[in-house]
């Protein structure tokens, strides 16, 4: 039995007349005669009664109807499936990201996902930088973000810049100057985000920049989780450099300053990566979206 047996016989069901029943398939009568006995001798049950005065229906005939237009219902969504599969209009996709760092334009960047592919559901991990790594060539992970161009990457892997920022300094203890300086910031408790124990890329990003600088700083405190790194600063226990792309920028009871000095090092690039070899349309369209809903890239 094939699905053409199927369409068949819903067309002459439906008709009640092979005439009109080839006409609407555009098959010659005698073949779709011939198609629907082949149908009726398979299942072993008559479906169709005819005579002199047209075609009905058997009890047998009509229970089969009902079940072969969800059968091709369900062959047709099959297809349609797969189809849309194929062209990253539905799925799913798991992105890892850095918080806070990426948290202030991901919102909007899964929005504008969503309103294109409402069908595509998107897991988003927050996940270190080596442990992306491993997940993008494992292919639990699709997309994934990392901090500056020169951050060495697994063989395969490419990038793409979706974001370049200034670092800011961020607190309540010099939020009344217009800019504030690396000096004055030394005095302060500095503080740093960490995904989570031992990953301490922010803190070494901050105690870099006032060495190269020469100045002397007290320990960096590596504050755990995203959302107590921004209550910590919030609630006056420190304070941290930061680019101003992240979510934190967008918090009323924080001050973003920029910085009195200026060089190479105090600018972050993030850059989105994954595996060429191993994308999908849905990354593509991901990576699209990125693209158009580029952060400030200055």
């Amino acid at each position: 039995m094939e699905l053409r047996h199927l369409r068949y016989f819903v067309a002459v069901a439906e008709e009640l007349n092979y005439r009109k029943a080839s006409e609407r398939l555009r098959v010659a009568q005698p073949a779709l005669s011939s198609q629907i006995q082949d149908l009726e001798e398979e299942l072993g049950v008559r479906l169709l009664d005819r005579n002199t005065g047209g075609v009905r229906l058997t009890d047998a005939g009509a229970a089969f109807l009902a079940e072969t237009r969800l059968t091709l219902a369900q062959a047709q969504k099959a297809m349609t499936v797969a189809q849309e599969t194929a062209k990253g209009l539905r799925g799913h996709l798991t992105v890892a990201y850095i918080a806070p760092l990426l948290m202030g334009f991901m919102p909007e960047t899964l929005k504008s996902f969503h309103q294109k592919f409402p069908d595509v559901d998107v897991d988003l991990l927050e996940m270190p930088l080596s442990e992306q790594m491993a997940a993008l060539e494992n292919g639990t992970l699709q997309i994934g973000f990392t901090v500056g161009s020169d951050v060495p990457l697994s063989a395969g892997l490419q990038q793409l810049k979706i974001a370049r920022s200034a670092v800011v300094g961020i607190g309540h203890p010099l939020a009344g100057q217009p800019k504030i300086s690396l000096v004055d910031l030394a005095r302060e408790p500095l503080l740093a985000f960490s995904v989570r124990r031992g990953i301490t890329i922010h803190a070494d990003f901050i105690r870099r920049n006032f060495e190269v600088r020469g100045l002397k700083i007290g320990p960096v405190r590596s504050i755990e989780g995203a959302e107590t790194f921004r209550a910590s600063l919030e609630g006056g226990l420190g304070v941290s450099l930061i680019p101003d792309i992240g979510s934190l920028a967008r918090s009323p009871d924080l001050a973003f300053k920029p910085l009195k000095e200026t060089g190479d090092d105090l600018i972050l690039e993030l850059y989105a990566i994954w595996r060429p070899d191993r994308a999908s349309a849905l990354t593509a369209n991901f990576l699209e979206t990125l693209k158009k809903l580029k952060p400030h890239a200055r």
